[in-house]
């Protein structure tokens, strides 16, 4: 099936070597084929009598998948198709018939039997049906050839096409995600400068070191998971920075992240919206919990929030716009990039929790 995969667009050496050995088996074939079935002349002689008749099956072959294929039955004209197949090869039987009376009888093939059956005109019709049937024979191969080569051209396309597709909507979510991402962390960053906060500008250079993480690093389809970790660990110093003592944050990672690799912005987003609305301004033991887990072909990974059951007062602004927006594009990217190779649940009662599980070794059978 390899051979037939490969289409050209060119007529290369390559391409033409492989026409070339295709008419020449088909040469030696009927030569063999003529000489036990008739018992008339040598391999010689019918070696010459197929050398006469080959450009007559050359000329109808290509003119039928070179022209007529292309011009009607890819364009759904199937029945002008065949009508001017079954003509062009009626057509050809009868001059395949006149080669035999005109040029062979006598001269390539001398046998009395073989120039009896010539002459006699009571088997013509016979000869040109058998003929006929011989050249649909051919042409009916190498259009099966040329529209398994068309099947194969046309699932590379859907499969470009798909891809395509895939990136471009992979690419709109992730730039959804990153003015989400950054809009919230720069109310953050609004609450502390209005409010006259010295760790301001700490928050803004832990912010200048994730925008870079966000710009670089995450255009690529996929990153070292120990990039979205360190992002992570980043953006947990920003929060703490703006929430000081209100806030308890537990990050464990277990396991050694080697040769894993993440798509990129995935966790992080996750651990954001635990920090938006989880904790909220003065309200005092609030806490984050995240952890992740990395085995050789399994990431697991969760991050549990405690919830404000009721609305506390605050001089400080939590981020609360563009909610949904985040936490629904990472779910679609996920179905995207990892299919059924990922497992994503919610838990809310008395916390919030999301539990993400990626498999490798399936995403790599997939």
């Amino acid at each position: 099936m390899l051979l037939l995969s490969k289409t050209y667009r060119t007529w290369s050496l390559e391409r033409v070597s492989r026409h070339v050995v295709y008419w020449m088996f088909w040469w030696v074939f009927y030569t063999v084929v003529n000489e036990g079935i008739f018992e008339n002349g040598s391999y010689s002689s019918w070696f010459l009598f197929e050398l006469h008749v080959l450009p007559l099956k050359l000329s109808i072959t290509y003119f039928t998948i070179y022209y007529l294929f292309p011009k009607y039955a890819k364009n759904k004209g199937y029945f002008t198709f065949f009508v001017f197949l079954i003509g062009l090869t009626i057509v050809g039987g009868f001059i395949f018939r006149a080669i035999d009376y005109y040029i062979i009888s006598g001269r390539i093939i001398s046998s009395k039997s073989f120039l009896n059956e010539i002459d006699d005109t009571r088997f013509w019709s016979f000869q040109i049906a058998y003929k006929t049937l011989n050249l649909l024979f051919i042409v009916s191969l190498v259009l099966l050839i040329k529209y398994i080569q068309l099947q194969f051209e046309q699932e590379r396309k859907n499969k470009a096409l798909m891809t395509q597709k895939l990136e471009t909507e992979l690419n709109y979510l992730k730039h959804q995600l990153q003015p989400h991402f950054l809009f919230n962390t720069l109310n953050n960053l609004y609450g502390l400068i209005i409010t006259k906060d010295e760790n301001a500008g700490k928050i803004a250079l832990k912010l200048s070191e994730i925008l870079s993480y966000m710009l670089y690093d995450s255009n690529d389809k996929e990153i070292p998971l120990e990039k979205e970790l360190t992002c992570i660990s980043d953006y947990i110093e920003l929060e703490k920075l703006r929430y000081g003592d209100e806030l308890t944050v537990t990050y464990n990672v277990e396991g050694t992240a080697h040769h894993q690799k993440i798509a990129p912005l995935i966790l992080i987003s996750f651990v954001e919206n635990a920090f938006k609305h989880g904790p909220s301004g003065e309200l005092a033991s609030c806490w984050i919990a995240i952890s992740v887990t990395i085995e050789r072909d399994i990431l697991s990974f969760s991050v549990e929030n405690s919830i404000q059951k009721e609305p506390v007062e605050t001089t400080k602004e939590p981020a609360r716009i563009l909610s949904g927006i985040g936490l629904a594009n990472v779910k679609k990217r996920l179905e995207l990039i990892y299919g059924e190779s990922f497992d994503l649940s919610t838990t809310e009662k008395d916390t919030y929790k999301v539990e993400l599980t990626i498999n490798y070794n399936e995403l790599s059978h997939s």
